[in-house]
């Protein structure tokens, strides 16, 4: 790729009028739909799908299922987007019973992402093949199936080749040396340290854990005062549907500095090379002290390779393990099985693990990962812990449940009467999550007669938030008999979401034991403390590390993950325990200390310095 002349595109569309910006905003979403459209068109369908509001989704769902009586793999794309995977599943075996290639290449795309590459049959097209090798973590197999086909030089084959490229051993982002500038930056005792984080989103777009997190330490580091500018992944917001997105946003004061290039290189080494031209004019116009990449490796490659043409020291901040959340992501067990023994599972494992060894320093989240880290060749000492915090605000203001409810309109759109005790999360809604244990212990207990009377006639669930998981609990909900005790609202305005938190009696977080829940902490319980609610978890490493000690009067109790009458039987001491009380008065029991983002981030300026003053020996905040 021609870095001079991308840098030049992207200088060039830096300040643009509105139709300017839209048209080539259109322009990028059109190019990544076409590409989608030409390699995985369930995948985009699912994608689209998912932008819609609930009930148009699942509305557009059961209309391309009515399809399925004569077109069996349109109709598996609308069970698959209406969350009925079971009925997905036999209308792709009805569909390869069918002639045609474009439909049976539509069935094969909608088995991979069921996780049911066994329903894929060896007359499939090529692509497929590779698409379901590929879904599997068999990089390799999947460009030898395409190679064994003679499309070895297709787009999608070099697309697929390029990622594989990015994971080998010492493989570097390159940077031409006529793009190289004088970026080290002094500093001064009168001057604030200057640093640029490289993000894979963030707000206002993208209202999640990760963006979260990020938002809530950059605007603690200026509060503090050092000033950060972040740069997202190219292409990002437009490519996750955003076509109004500007080339940059201030969201609380915080600069978020977007790479929209003139049109979206197909590679993933292309698109990573252009966020390095971009963070090339950040370092030549911000002049920072330091490169701060936040996982993955792709902000990994790119802080890499900026400080390696540069000098700039850099810090690699892993909070989560790629592999392990890939993982997570198969729905079967089978496909989880067949993934962790994975190529790419050992690539990925072995690439953050070289970055990590190769960043000035690193931070992470919990001792769970930092062991893992180290377990992957990385020094203790370089290793810093900020776990996840809370914001400041979130300590003070509190309000009742009853008027929590009342600010959120709970009682008017859910139909829970006065006085409902009332379980479950802000959340995203994902399979891991466990949400389905919840509603499966909550089933018990209503259907239990040994349940206290008042808890039965009182108890009921609210999950707020969105996700893939989200058809399916509604279906569950409704399969188990309690759909009219469930409430899921989807994803409530970031400003609203204390609140929902604050109207719930006991917050849950009920994950599976799987690889990712029991190395990566979540900021759901460490904020429901804050905000003076109870707590139920599985008893997971990564959680047990945030939770208060027990004892006579602790607000978290731990259950075994997956155990949906362990939970029921929590839930029911949790209404013994709260019985007339409402928690948010008992300010003595939820004690966070040293958890609020103000104190956690002056662990990142000690980290800061050191990289900066090169001094190798770690710092009081080291493990």
């Amino acid at each position: 790729m021609n870095i001079p002349a991308v840098r030049g595109e992207l200088k060039a569309t830096s300040i643009v009028s509105s139709a300017q910006r839209t048209l080539r905003n259109g322009m990028l979403l059109a190019t990544a739909a076409f590409q989608h459209l030409v390699d995985d068109p369930a995948l985009l369908a699912i994608q689209v799908s998912r932008r819609l509001p609930f009930g148009p989704r699942m509305a557009a769902g059961r209309a391309l299922e009515r399809v399925g009586a004569t077109v069996p793999a349109v109709g598996a794309l609308g069970s698959l987007m209406s969350g009925r995977d079971a009925l997905a599943e036999q209308a792709v075996e009805r569909a390869n019973a069918r002639s045609g290639h474009l439909m049976s290449r539509l069935a094969g795309e909608v088995a991979i992402l069921l996780d049911r590459v066994d329903l894929i049959p060896p007359s499939a097209p090529a692509a497929t093949r590779a698409r379901a090798a590929w879904s599997r973590g068999g990089m390799s197999d999947a460009l030898n199936i395409l190679e064994g086909a003679g499309q070895r030089d297709s787009r999608y084959a070099r697309r697929l080749r390029s990622e594989l490229q990015l994971l080998q051993p010492k493989f570097r982002l390159p940077v031409p040396a006529h793009v190289l500038v004088s970026a080290t930056a002094e500093s001064h005792d009168d001057e604030p340290l200057r640093v640029l984080h490289l993000l894979t989103n963030s707000l206002p777009h993208t209202q999640s854990g990760y963006s979260l997190r990020s938002h809530r330490i950059l605007t603690a580091l200026r509060d503090q005062g050092i000033e950060s500018v972040a740069l997202t992944r190219t292409g990002y917001p437009v490519m996750v549907g955003i076509p109004t997105a500007h080339d940059e946003d201030i969201v609380d004061g915080i600069r978020y500095v977007r790479t929209l290039p003139a049109r979206l290189p197909q590679t993933q080494q292309e698109r990573l090379e252009v966020e390095v031209a971009r963070a090339m004019e950040l370092v030549e116009e911000f002049r920072p002290h330091v490169i701060h990449a936040t996982t993955n490796y792709h902000n990994a490659l790119v802080a890499q390779a900026v400080s390696g043409a540069t000098g700039l020291p850099w810090v690699f901040e892993v909070r989560g393990l790629m592999e392990k959340t890939w993982v997570a992501s198969h729905a079967s067990d089978e496909g989880r099985v067949a993934a962790t023994a994975s190529e790419k599972h050992r690539l990925i494992a072995a690439k953050e693990g070289e970055q990590a060894r190769d960043a000035d320093a690193v931070v992470t989240l919990s001792t769970t990962m930092a062991d893992e880290l180290v377990s992957r060749g990385v020094n203790r000492e370089k290793i810093t812990l900020v776990p996840n915090g809370v914001d400041s605000s979130l300590f003070e203001g509190h309000v009742s449940t009853t008027r929590a409810r009342e600010i959120v309109r709970l009682e008017e759109t859910a139909g829970f009467g006065a006085g409902a005790f009332l379980v479950g999360a802000v959340s995203a809604l994902v399979e891991y999550e466990g949400f389905d244990v919840l509603l499966r212990a909550v089933a018990h207990l209503v259907q239990d007669q040994r349940t206290p009377d008042d808890l039965r006639r009182r108890l009921g669930v609210v999950l707020a938030g969105d996700g893939v998981s989200r058809p399916g609990l509604v279906d569950l909900a409704d399969e188990l008999g309690i759909g009219n005790r469930v409430h899921l609202p989807g994803r409530v305005p970031r400003d609203e979401a204390r609140r929902w938190v604050e109207a719930l009696d006991v917050v849950v977080v009920p994950r599976q034991d799987v690889a990712v829940a029991r190395s990566v902490t979540p900021q759901k319980p460490i904020e429901a403390l804050a905000l003076r609610r109870p707590l139920i978890l599985s008893d997971l490493p990564a959680l047990r590390e945030v939770v208060p000690s027990s004892g006579p009067d602790t607000v978290a109790q731990c259950v075994p993950a997956g155990d949906p009458l362990a939970l029921a039987a929590a839930i029911v001491a949790s209404s013994e325990r709260w019985a007339g009380t409402d928690p948010s008065e008992a300010e003595s029991l939820f004690v966070v200390g040293g958890r609020s983002w103000p104190e956690q981030v002056g662990r990142y300026a000690v980290v800061y310095s050191r990289v900066t003053s090169g001094a190798e020996e770690g710092g009081p905040h080291g493990i």
